[in-house]
């Protein structure tokens, strides 16, 4: 589990789901959102940005329990939402 003291941010693949809308957990804006994103296809992208990203399949979005998608720790190098904007353009 990740603390707040910790220099991690927790990025979940509904975050880039272009079929789920904003009040329902997806991040980024729909032009940077696509459809399916996987774990394994983030992973690359954030590894591809030297965030040096862990991923964590056991774990699951608060608002999606019922769906085990797992999670990737990425580092703090900026605004979570700027990271997730960077790793959108990547997938």
């Amino acid at each position: 589990m990740v603390s707040r003291g910790e220099e991690k941010y927790v990025v979940y693949p509904v975050y880039f789901d272009k079929t789920v809308s904003r009040l329902k957990g997806r991040r980024v804006p729909g032009k940077y959102a696509v459809e399916k994103p996987s774990t394994e296809s983030i992973l690359k992208a954030a590894k591809s940005l030297g965030l040096n990203p862990i991923l964590e399949n056991e774990s699951f979005h608060s608002s999606r329990p019922w769906r085990q998608d797992g999670r990737i720790l990425i580092d703090k190098k900026d605004s979570k939402n700027k990271l997730l904007i960077q790793i959108a353009k990547v997938l």
